[in-house]
């Protein structure tokens, strides 16, 4: 019989099993095995030969299977290459190194020599994303026109290429402009905040980061975490690495908000922009920030796994207080390190092996969508050539029993879900790129028809790929608001990427008067699913992609505008109201973050120009 009170874990529809990772040798004779590469430390002390099997894909479940699939699935679905369906073997010494000279390597290009049978490698290359991004759109010749009006600032980009945008997020650093904005009110030290080493305080702190935090980019340990907080304890903050991180996962604590699913039905007014509770949690973070930054020096200069993982919760914590340049280049400093670290640790554990994934994926993926945005410097890693170049589940021996076991497995899928997702997203990119490329500069543009059936597949795969999400991730459609910040994020990024696929036809019908109900109907699939991701949106939820959702949301609000002027486009119903929470949410964060004055500026432009 259960205790009272005691909560009772829901199990999943499918049974979890370890992996075997233990070399033949130890297993053999029952031994203890370090799983060191290419020999354990058990057969090097004996002298005798050390090898391991093939990985052994009913080691893993059902859902870690599909994901991992899908994965080497994305990597073919633009060049048609074949993918077997196994997993392949566990990364032996010869093939470890090669899997780190394709995570190290520079960009592959699209060549008309690859061979189908070559090993599948994406060009991982910014290029596509780039000209995706939310100034490139309002680039447009109908928006140009539109926005004729608005204050153009000259950047140079990565490529040395002189361009512009409407958006002064390079220039205002997210700096506050007022006495009274919020940035003030943290940095005077008068208020009383300070940090603390007392246990209770740490804990709740400590204890909200893995709740909010790490159960997104699963790069801390809270086992070793726990082991750093009893030396704070014991000896207080001192100047080192430990420190550094039990501040920073402090600071993280303090800022991240406890997910609350929007209310569906609430009318899209803004809530008030700062609460009591609001501000007080931004000056205890600030306060544990301001602490764990006079630290930070030595993580920029130690090439370490605890400096990488101080500089990526450093980026994560600009991300959440929406200061996305500074972001970028504490995840650039973090990205080179690891490239530093990577390509001199060959023989590594399986342990270390898998945190160097799980921080790869962590800082490529941050700072690519963030140069994506604000392409001013180039990216400090490239991509993985090799399908099986992404983090394992974790091992956990007591699922069902342990509450943070099942919650450290389910973060796991959130993570290689967002990875699977944010690789379809650049294969999108791909194409869309090359059309809306060709259609504005060629002298023979593409022929829209050529892209349907490609349409066709890429829909097929994302549809597909969500019935396969496990079921921590599995979502509803709006405007059933989604209960977990999982299912949110994974939602929002489905939505993006559905509009993404058909953007070719929305920007045909935007330009080409003479374009057929085809089409038309193709680029209203586009307009509905910006709405919807207008619809899924959260007003005021604090979070790593806080910033990322703002010109998300000007990106589709944009589109939508654009689209009203158009004749023969039926638009979707709601999105006058979908436009009116766009603004609300920008009112909501511009205190904070003054640039979303220039975000509001394009939406009232656009919408008094129709």
């Amino acid at each position: 019989m259960e205790e009272e009170g005691r909560r009772v874990l829901p199990r999943t529809g499918y049974p979890r099993r370890r992996a075997v990772a233990a070399c033949l040798t130890c297993r053999e004779k029952k031994r203890k095995c370090d799983n060191l590469r290419p020999s354990c430390s058990s057969c090097e002390q004996m002298g005798i030969p050390c090898s391991y099997t093939k990985l052994d894909a009913s080691a893993f479940d059902p859902a870690s299977l599909k994901i991992m699939e899908q994965l080497s699935v994305i990597e073919a679905l633009v060049r048609n290459i074949q993918i077997p369906s196994s997993l392949g073997e566990e990364p032996s010494s010869s093939s470890r190194t090669q899997l780190w000279q394709s995570l190290l390597a520079l960009p592959a290009t699209r060549g008309s020599n690859a061979s189908d049978t070559d090993c599948v490698t994406t060009s991982f290359s910014l290029e596509p994303s780039f000209k995706a991004a939310t100034d490139k759109i309002l680039q447009w010749p109908i928006f140009e026109r539109l926005l004729s009006s608005c204050q153009r600032f000259q950047i140079i980009n990565f490529h040395g290429a002189e361009t512009y945008t409407y958006l002064d997020d390079i220039f205002t650093q997210s700096k506050p402009s007022t006495s009274q904005s919020p940035g003030n009110f943290l940095t005077n030290r008068n208020r009383g905040t300070h940090i603390s080493s007392e246990r209770e305080d740490i804990e709740v702190l400590v204890d909200r980061f893995f709740k909010r935090v790490n159960n997104k980019n699963p790069i801390l340990s809270r086992r070793i975490v726990t082991q750093y907080c009893q030396s704070y304890y014991e000896d207080g903050p001192r100047f080192d690495l430990e420190t550094c991180i039990v501040l920073l996962t402090c600071a993280l604590g303090a800022v991240a908000m406890e997910y609350s699913p929007p209310d569906a039905t609430s009318s899209p007014t803004a809530p008030a922009r700062f609460s009591s509770s609001r501000l007080e949690d931004l000056q205890l973070g600030y306060c544990y920030f301001a602490a764990a930054e006079k630290r930070l020096g030595t993580a920029m200069t130690e090439v370490s796994t605890q400096a990488i993982q101080c500089l990526c919760l450093a980026g994560i914590y600009h991300m959440f207080t929406l200061r996305p340049m500074q972001a970028s280049r504490i995840f650039h400093a973090a990205g080179s390190s690891l490239r530093i670290l990577m390509s001199t640790s060959l023989n590594t554990s399986q342990e270390t092996y898998q945190l160097y994934l799980k921080l790869f994926w962590a800082c490529s993926n941050s700072e690519r969508e963030l140069i994506t945005e604000l392409p001013v410097n180039p990216p400090s890693l490239t991509g993985p050539g090799t399908p099986d170049a992404y983090p394992l589940p974790p091992r956990i021996e007591n699922i069902g029993r342990d509450e943070w076991s099942v919650h450290e497995e389910d973060s796991w899928y959130f993570f290689l879900s967002e990875i699977a997702l944010r690789r379809i997203a650049d294969q999108v990119s791909e194409v869309v790129a090359e059309y809306i490329t060709n259609r504005l500069n060629s002298n023979e543009p593409p022929d829209i028809q050529d892209l349907i059936p490609v349409v066709a597949e890429f829909e097929h795969q994302v549809h597909t790929f969500r019935e396969q999400l496990p079921h921590a991730m599995q979502f509803p459609d709006v405007p059933e608001p989604a209960k977990t910040e999982w299912k949110q994020y994974t939602r929002g990024r489905y939505y993006r990427v559905l509009e993404l696929m058909h953007r070719p036809f929305l920007f045909t019908a935007l330009h080409d008067p003479n374009c057929g109900p085809g089409v038309h109907s193709l680029a209203e699939k586009a307009l509905s699913n910006a709405l919807k991701y207008l619809e899924h949106s959260h007003t005021s939820h604090r979070h790593h992609g806080t910033w990322l959702q703002l010109r998300n949301q000007l990106k589709e609000t944009s589109l939508l505008l654009a689209a009203s002027k158009v004749n023969g486009l039926t638009m979707p119903e709601g999105w006058e109201a979908g436009v009116s929470k766009t603004l609300s949410t920008f009112d909501y964060w511009l205190q904070e973050f003054p640039s979303c004055k220039t975000y509001t500026n394009i939406i009232l432009t656009l919408a008094n120009g129709l």
